[in-house]
């Protein structure tokens, strides 16, 4: 019974894990893509 118990809440645990990563490494791109362009952006207008 609590091997069983153990056993669910470490792959649960596991799975959130998992999917936070791929959630934090997708906004993590957008936001330095978003900067990037930001960057791009302000310099190109200094350049004018």
């Amino acid at each position: 019974m609590w091997q069983q118990l153990w056993t669910i809440l470490f792959f649960g645990a596991l799975g959130i894990f998992a999917l936070m990563s791929i959630w934090v490494t997708i906004g993590g791109y957008r936001d330095i893509k978003i900067l990037l362009q930001r960057l791009q952006e302000d310099q190109s207008e200094e350049d004018e």
